[in-house]
């Protein structure tokens, strides 16, 4: 072995200490670890990328474009705005020789329906005597009327992008380019007229606006959208997707913006938007205020994936939109309960000497009086309480419970969705005594029977319509204001079920 030059040896202290140098930078300015938001972004050029089946996916342009392609046909959900037109095409083309036949707008968004003419105009022949133009583009009718005329005084779009075929049903179904395709209406979400395309055979959903990965959804109140409706359209997505293998693969979703997804991705969207729902949800029904959410960072965890500083849809305006819906259901929700309270008679006349004596008294809230424990009002704690199947667990539920004569009188309001005027979609109420007897539900073929085993302990059972049976332990807590339901039963299909219902008391 040579021995090393001086020159060698120079320059290999110069390494070594210049590897020092760059591990004590690296050190000094330690990697901070966050989420990196899924998307593709837009970057003026346009990326191919196969999904399933016939069906493509071009991305890079801003919105996503979904191309199918049939063995004589092309049929694009989108056509991005029209600037990216030419470029859109040329992808197209690399696909496929046959011609745009068909194309579907999932809303009326410029930069999902601006490409429309360019797109429509490149087939030979006319669908459109009018347009003279080779595709029919379709869309909800809600969103042609935002287009063609804008109720908030902006300009019509040009006749030339304005869909061709607009309807009004909650589905459309074609079969074309080979496949059976769904549009299907999703009522009140990122607008009023968005549409879910469901490609059957290559079993992928193109979502639209209403399913984003690039930040939280975009609720355009301005055209009729909701922080609610959003929701409602991400489980309609949920019920079409079936995974392949341990919640991955299976039916694909494209997303309006970012990477491609699967149905575990939109549960754990759709999660998160539930999540932050609850939690403005409950500071608005404790009489709090915008910066009182904005204070309460309800939205710390998912902000390094979605949140906004900067930009049209910031987290803070997403907020604003969220916390101005969900305030002004909890104030009807209010007026609704204060509108449906039970008139009271007026108290007979009090004597001076009463009188005087009660203004000696603190002022107290008024509530049923009863030495009975499990008497109340209650309300469903969904964050302790857990249902077999998933599918029954109520998004609100409350029970009131009144004792009165040796009964009592048991009402429960079911909401299985938060919508409309709020009103419950279900609600039960009937009397009966703990003697084990049977007694009959209200307005319904189900019968009761309770049972005390002792001061905190009730069991109940119930018979229903068509074989249906339930039993249930209801036992209530030592300081008296959590009351937990263990419940077992079989429906009028015969399929079992059972809950664990944790109920706080009002």
């Amino acid at each position: 072995m040579r021995p090393l030059t001086f020159a060698q040896i120079v320059a290999a202290v110069g390494l070594l200490a210049l590897g020092v140098d760059v591990r004590a930078q690296q050190n000094a300015a330690a990697t901070i670890y966050r989420p990196v938001r899924p998307t593709y972004g837009s970057r003026g050029d346009i990326q191919i990328l196969p999904v399933q089946g016939s069906v493509y996916l071009l991305a890079g342009a801003g919105s996503n474009i979904t191309v199918q392609v049939g063995p004589d046909a092309v049929m694009v959900v989108d056509s991005n705005e029209a600037a990216m037109s030419q470029k859109v095409l040329a992808a197209i083309r690399t696909l496929s020789p046959a011609p745009i036949r068909y194309i579907v707008n999932t809303s009326s968004d410029p930069d999902h329906v601006g490409g429309n003419e360019a797109l429509a105009t490149s087939a030979e022949g006319a669908v459109n005597a009018i347009l003279g133009q080779g595709a029919r583009v379709y869309a909800h009718e809600n969103a042609f009327s935002r287009m063609a005329n804008p109720r908030d005084g902006s300009a019509a779009m040009p006749t030339a992008i304005l869909p061709t075929d607009a309807f009004l049903a909650a589905k459309k179904t074609m079969f074309v380019t080979g496949e059976p395709v769904e549009l299907i209406h999703q009522p009140s979400a990122h607008t009023d007229g968005d549409l879910i395309v469901f490609f059957r055979k290559s079993d992928i959903v193109a979502a639209g606006d209403v399913f984003v990965l690039n930040g939280y959804p975009v609720i355009d109140t301005g055209r009729g959208g909701s922080f609610q409706g959003v929701i409602d359209a991400l489980n309609r997505i949920i019920d079409i997707t079936i995974p392949e293998f341990n919640a991955m693969g299976g039916t694909r979703v494209i997303p309006g913006h970012g990477r491609i997804a699967n149905e575990i991705d939109v549960v754990e969207y759709r999660d998160m938007l539930t999540i932050i729902r609850d939690r403005i949800q409950l500071i608005a029904e404790e009489g709090g205020t915008l910066q009182d959410v904005k204070s309460a960072q309800v939205t710390l965890e998912y902000d390094g994936t979605y949140g906004l500083a900067s930009g049209p849809w910031t987290t803070d305006r997403f907020l604003e939109t969220a916390f101005k819906e969900l305030s002004a259901q909890v104030a009807k929700t209010r007026l609704s309960s204060r509108a449906a309270a039970p008139r009271v008679r007026p108290a007979p006349a009090r004597t001076a000497a009463a009188e005087t004596a009660n203004t000696a008294k603190p002022a107290t809230t008024a509530r049923r009086t009863s030495s009975e424990p499990f008497d109340g009002d209650w309300v469903l704690n969904t964050f302790k309480s857990q249902y077999q199947p998933s599918s029954t667990m109520p998004y609100r539920r409350e029970m009131t419970l009144a004792f009165a004569d040796g009964g009592f009188t048991h009402t429960t309001s079911t909401w299985r969705r938060t919508n409309g005027n709020d009103s419950p979609l279900a609600r039960t109420t009937y009397s009966a005594k703990l003697d084990g007897k049977e007694y009959a539900v209200t307005a319904s073929a189900a019968k009761v029977v309770f049972k005390r085993v002792d001061a905190t302990t009730i069991e109940r059972t119930a018979s229903g319509d068509r074989g249906a049976t339930e039993s249930a332990t209801w036992t209530l807590a030592s300081d008296r204001n959590t009351l937990t339901i263990v419940t077992k039963g079989k429906d009028a299909a015969g399929s079992e079920y059972s809950s664990t219902q944790v109920y706080d008391r009002r």
